[in-house]
Order: structure tokens, then sequence, then C-alpha cells
């Protein structure tokens, strides 16, 4: 952040969402990214500051892949943690790593009018 405060060599874009990673000989030279209903471009070197995947129930999802064993558990990560980042980055050859490692956490607060909810919140969080 204080890189970006002081110089134009970084940016960080918050409330966005990259849907495609532009590539030049198998390179990634930027991105594509949503925000506020537009499209916009960014061309240099891409840093991903991604969250996990553990609010993807679908039957295609990476905790379906890695962990099929937990689809069944409630998670306290937010409904945007669905792996889209980590997605991106496979379709164009990325390598990952450990994504067999979630964390599942004991703490989830169980709202009385929604005990069935996929998607808890964190009690720690709360306390």
């Amino acid at each position: 952040e204080k890189v970006a405060e002081k110089t134009d060599l970084a940016r960080i874009i918050t409330k966005a969402k990259v849907f495609k990673l532009v590539t030049e000989g198998g390179a990634v030279v930027g991105c594509v990214y949503e925000k506020g209903g537009q499209n916009f471009q960014e061309f240099g070197p891409v840093i991903f500051a991604t969250c996990g995947f553990g609010a993807d129930f679908t039957s295609n999802s990476l905790l379906a892949q890695y962990r099929p064993d937990l689809m069944h558990l409630p998670t306290t990560n937010g409904e945007h943690c669905t792996g889209d980042g980590i997605k991106m980055g496979e379709a164009i050859g990325a390598e990952t790593i450990d994504l067999e490692w979630v964390q599942v956490h004991p703490t989830g607060l169980v709202k009385p009018d929604d005990a069935d909810a996929k998607i808890k919140f964190l009690a720690a969080e709360a306390l």
C-alpha cells in the first residue's frame, strides 16, 4: 500500500473482480476486471491477493476437487471465497500446491433463523 501511495509504479484496485488474465508469449502481462458495472484493463505485472475457495459448494469447485470429504460441512469463508483467482491461474497453466490443506474452523456461529446455512460467521470475529 505504501508503494502505491508514493509512486505510480503500483496500483491497488479495490471492490473489483478480475475475470481474465491477459497473456503474451506464455507470460501474464495484465488483466481485465469489472468494477462498478464497467470493464477495465490494466497492463504490467499482476499480483493476486485472492481469498480461499471454501464457499464454493458446486460440483466443479476446488473444494470438490481437492477435499470432497469436506463438501458437507459449512464454512466460515465469505460468500466471495470461491477460488476464482486460483481457477484463472490454472486455466492458463499456473501450477498450484497444497490445495488439499483446507482449514476447518469449529467455531462458526449458528443463526437460529437459518441454522442450516452453509456459510457461517466466524465466532472469533464476533467476540
